[in-house]
């Protein structure tokens, strides 16, 4: 028996069957546009076929719907005010002023339903459209509320891990009942949303605030490089803040912690010692406190000895290879540089131990103990610096460690809220 099987529908053909039958159930039904009266069915037709397609186009009911959102908005009629906000913001043919305005509109819809990470992320969505918006001081406010709900889990765990008390915790299950939490990594969407304001509003009230808590959270999981960021923004960008003194304090630890140690740059360090010298010269409570003039030196002389150790490695790199005059340099470089330190007196003894060795090679070369061919040799190795590292016994037992720091203020600040 022969078979007729059909032909299957070519793509364009599919979608335009699609969008006729999604219309044909509409008809009889209200405009969604929420003005209270009816359209023809050629309307809703087109309508629907628009939305469809694109949210861009020429919507003379834009007002009409604005005003019908803001009475759904007053009566609490949250979940439809915000559909209708919604469509105004996506629509770009509405005027500037009226999507600004339905953005925020949503975001607050949002967050009065209690969805405070979808209230978060349109309020972002606000700063990045509009960065200096009428709105934007208010979006960024909302957003900093929010996040001080959200900190304050963080805040009780860096609490609980400087007072000893933290305990080996198993990893957090996902939040999917409180919607007023992040479903999956809380402090990420909180960090997350500390920067979005300090970048997306940075003349926001609460921008320094914002900017404030997101280094002292990376600070105390010591993430001293993105610390440092912050706090040196804030110590830049906000002069008047009140927030400004400690968060210098805050960059000068962070700074002299991201080093990494003597075989890494060290601009980290020449960076926090020019702060502690800025704030020497234009914070005079650094110069009058005792406790704080005891901890600005303290930060002082960390920061001197990572630089000594520092140098004194360059120049124990030079002496391994078989540099003696570069290393001498540095080594007359660190008795002069950081007199008093131990890493002077260590310096000390190298050069009195390349003296010591120079005065008995020449003795030997003058009584005729080396022979012509190694003292060819070694004059090749010193004129290309191509000889093999030689090892030293002469190397001191003591061992080198760096210099002293500061106990890491983990504890969470009180009242650098600016209030």
């Amino acid at each position: 028996m022969l078979i007729i099987r059909p032909r299957p529908l070519r793509r364009r053909a599919a979608i335009t069957l699609g969008v006729l039958g999604l219309a044909t159930l509409l008809v009889g039904c209200h405009s969604p546009s929420g003005t209270g009266r009816k359209k023809s069915f050629k309307d809703r037709v087109y309508e629907t076929v628009r939305s469809t397609v694109t949210s861009a186009y020429h919507d003379p009911d834009a007002e009409a719907k604005m005003a019908h959102a803001e009475e759904l908005f007053a009566t609490e009629s949250y979940t439809d005010a915000r559909k209708i906000y919604g469509d105004l913001a996506d629509n770009t043919y509405n005027p500037t002023g009226l999507i600004e305005k339905a953005r925020f509109k949503e975001a607050e819809s949002v967050r009065m339903l209690g969805r405070l990470p979808a209230a978060v992320d349109t309020y972002n969505r606000l700063l990045q459209d509009f960065p200096a918006g009428l709105y934007s001081e208010q979006a960024a406010t909302r957003m900093y509320a929010i996040a001080e709900l959200w900190m304050k889990d963080s805040l009780a765990d860096i609490e609980e891990k400087e007072n000893g008390r933290a305990k080996v915790r198993l990893p957090k299950m996902p939040n999917f009942g409180d919607r007023s939490k992040p479903a999956i990594d809380q402090e990420g969407e909180l960090l997350k949303t500390l920067e979005n304001i300090a970048v997306g509003a940075p003349n926001a009230s609460v921008a320094d605030k914002a900017m404030f808590w997101c280094g002292f959270l990376h600070f105390s999981h010591a993430r001293f490089e993105e610390a440092d960021h912050f706090f040196s923004t804030l110590v830049e960008m906000y002069k008047e803040s009140p927030l400004r003194q400690e968060a210098a304090k805050y960059a000068v630890m962070a700074k002299n912690n991201a080093t990494g140690g003597a075989v890494y740059d060290g601009q980290k360090s020449a960076e926090a010692l020019q702060l502690v010298h800025s704030l020497e010269a234009t914070e005079p409570q650094y110069t009058q406190d005792k406790t704080k003039s005891d901890w600005l030196t303290r930060q002082k002389f960390a920061i001197r000895i990572q630089q000594a150790e520092k140098d004194y490695e360059t120049a124990e790199y030079y002496r391994r290879t078989n540099h003696p005059g570069s290393a001498y340099f540095y080594y007359e470089l660190v008795m002069r540089r950081y007199p008093g330190t131990k890493f002077s007196d260590l310096s000390k003894t190298r050069i009195e131990e390349m003296e010591r060795i120079k005065a008995k090679r020449e003795a030997d070369k003058a009584s005729g103990k080396v022979s012509t061919r190694e003292q060819i040799a070694d004059g090749w190795d010193r004129l290309v610096g191509t000889g093999k590292p030689k090892t030293d016994e002469l190397i001191p037992g003591k061992e080198i460690v760096t210099g002293p720091k500061d106990k890491l203020p983990t504890n969470v600040p009180l009242g650098y809220d600016g209030r």
